[in-house]
């Protein structure tokens, strides 16, 4: 699919600190690629869908009609009001509610909830602190009134007309009536819960719970139903649609199964689905496979038709070559300028991608691939029991280290080979939370679960302190230049968050940035006089600090970021950060760092 590229005018607004650099958004790239977690069907045939960050409106033809970028974080909740007016979203601690015919936003704020839905007026209602909360949207967006329902909840869902609601936390799950908060049915949980889940029937009369450990169906008046093999009903990475009053089917994985909505039992074998995201049902009969993109299913025969990949707001995936090309994608990388796609092997289990040197270094699962002037080579089968998630290589490309909870290994470009494998065990470690090698190769800087930054010799296999870390703090994350200077993330124990600076050879900081929106993640320029920054924050979440004097040079935001993306142009004067500009459609940003 072709790339497409946006260009923006102006300039990101900086810090308030004297600046000597200023960071301009050359180019905004828009990649496919979304995420699709939650759906809800609108009348006509039309979908609201989250998309990463976004939210967005589908026709029939599921085409985008509207879009909303502006929330910070992947949505994890949506819901429609009973009248199809309003469309609120949940991310992990924001909400936000949009008039539908309009586009225009009628509220949001920031609140910590694991659900979003909708009284029978079309009240915004979330679960916070144990209380079932109410949002008329009209007093402003903090102006939660708690309804009286009691108090120890943890998660709920609203029936389709909004006059029900399903209350759960560890040991029980009630249906109540919101208008007055009788208590139509209840069941005790027996189980230790793995997480909480309710999907209402079409009309509202039954409704599916899961814990992942049991699963039932409450009836107002009526007892508990226990569902046939219910602990087999999880609530991570699964759905349950209705295909009708009296059956509904639970999608885990790729494999589906339907049960009888009045006693609870099995209907037929076990199927497959070709989407492990899950379905949704529509109001007329129509059903929506999510996913990577989202696609029109069939429940007779169980197929998909047309799906469709929305636009990501992130990127995940980001190189920057010596043809001058960057490259980023979600599930693939292609040249920002053209869009040409760069061929590095399988994408399909991709865990992680560095570049640097002419040579982009690949974790594809269990393998380890580098690719050089288009030749692409498989040089290791890496042990499974190290759980490998991430890959970081030296400045000039020729070694990488691939590293997990409990291991990690160094290969060599040059010979092919794996130049040492050890454990966390081996290592005296509980676990491993970063990883990298030093810029000659020759020795790999860790941070272990515990205690100081360690620096593992590779020829010799002894361990000795790199740099020690200040008493009651623990390390997150690290980065070097290519002269070896070190820049540490840590955590003190009142979760202040700082990025100690430290010299080649010196085991103690030479300055301490204290960055207070956390660091998502960091990345020195190649000429080492720059570190760049991005965290948390919703206003200036990249910062760009000399190295030097420490000084906070500039900064911009706010992003659609949910990636640690940063990439560098060798000549230290452009920027790629995997995210777009909050408000805006876009996939990553090409900064112009402008001296």
């Amino acid at each position: 699919m072709r790339l497409l590229t946006l260009m923006l005018a102006g300039s990101l607004a900086v810090s308030g600190v004297a600046s000597a650099l200023t960071l301009q958004p050359a180019r905004v790239v828009t990649v496919p690629g979304a995420d699709t977690d939650a759906a809800w069907p609108l009348t006509g045939g039309r979908w609201v869908v989250s998309a990463d960050n976004a939210v967005m409106v589908l026709g029939p033809d599921l085409k985008v009609q509207r879009a909303w970028h502006t929330l910070q974080g992947s949505v994890r909740a949506l819901a429609v009001s009973p009248q199809g007016t309003r469309v609120a979203a949940m991310t992990r601690d924001r909400w936000a509610v949009w008039d539908l015919a309009t586009g225009a936003e009628l509220g949001r704020g920031l609140i910590y909830a694991d659900n979003v839905g909708f009284d029978e007026a079309g009240n915004l209602l979330v679960v916070y602190d144990g209380a079932l909360l109410r949002n008329t949207l009209t007093a402003g967006p903090e102006r939660f009134e708690a309804l009286d329902v009691g108090t120890t909840w943890e998660y709920f869902a609203a029936s389709p007309d909004g006059t029900q609601a399903v209350l759960m936390n560890a040991d029980i799950a009630q249906l109540v009536r919101l208008s007055d908060g009788e208590v139509l049915a209840e069941a005790t949980l027996s189980d230790d819960t793995d997480g909480l889940g309710a999907t209402f029937s079409p009309d509202g009369q039954a409704v599916v719970v899961r814990t992942g450990n049991e699963a039932f169906i409450l009836r107002a008046g009526e007892d508990a139903t226990d569902i046939e093999d219910g602990s087999d009903l999880g609530t991570a990475t699964s759905s349950v649609y209705f295909t009708g009053n009296d059956r509904f089917v639970y999608v885990g994985g790729v494999r589906g199964q339907t049960y009888d909505a009045l006693t609870g039992e099995t209907v037929g074998e076990r199927f497959s689905v070709p989407s492990s995201g899950g379905v949704a049902r529509g109001l007329n009969g129509t059903y929506l496979a999510l996913g990577r993109g989202v696609a029109r299913f069939n429940p007779a025969t169980r197929t998909e038709q047309n799906r469709t990949v929305l636009v990501s707001s992130n990127t995940w995936l980001g190189a920057f070559l010596p043809d001058g090309k960057f490259y980023a994608g979600v599930n693939d990388l292609r040249a920002v300028q053209d869009g040409a796609r760069l061929n590095v092997g399988p994408l399909d289990d991709l865990l992680d991608l560095a570049a640097s040197g002419g040579r982009v270094w690949t974790l594809n699962g269990l393998t380890v691939r580098v690719t050089e002037n288009g030749r692409i080579r498989s040089l290791a089968t890496l042990d499974e029991d190290a759980e490998y998630d991430t890959i970081a290589a030296t400045p000039d490309g020729t070694v990488a280290v691939a590293s997990g909870y409990y291991g990690l290994a160094v290969l060599s470009a040059r010979t092919g080979r794996v130049l040492s494998s050890v454990s966390s065990d081996e290592l005296d470690m509980e676990d491993i939370h970063a990883a990298i090698p030093t810029p000659d190769g020759r020795a790999v800087l860790i941070v272990p679960h515990e205690g100081h930054t360690m620096r593992y010799d590779v020829a010799t296999g002894r361990l000795t302190t790199a740099f020690r870390l200040p008493g009651g703090v623990g390390a997150t994350t690290l980065q070097a230049t290519p002269s070896g200077t070190l820049a540490v993330g840590y955590t003190t124990e009142d979760d202040e968050e700082s990025i100690a600076l430290i010299r080649p050879g010196a085991t103690t900081p030479y300055r301490s940035l204290p960055v207070p929106d956390g660091v998502q993640s960091m990345r020195f320029s190649p000429d080492g006089k720059l570190l760049a920054v991005l965290t948390y924050g919703e206003g200036a979440a990249l910062r760009i600090y000399d190295t030097v004097s420490g000084a906070l040079l500039t900064s911009g935001g706010p992003l659609n970021s949910t990636t640690d993306l940063l990439v560098w142009s060798s000549t230290s004067r452009q920027l790629l950060v995997g995210s777009g500009v909050l408000g805006k459609p876009g996939s990553a940003t090409v900064y112009n760092v402008l001296r």
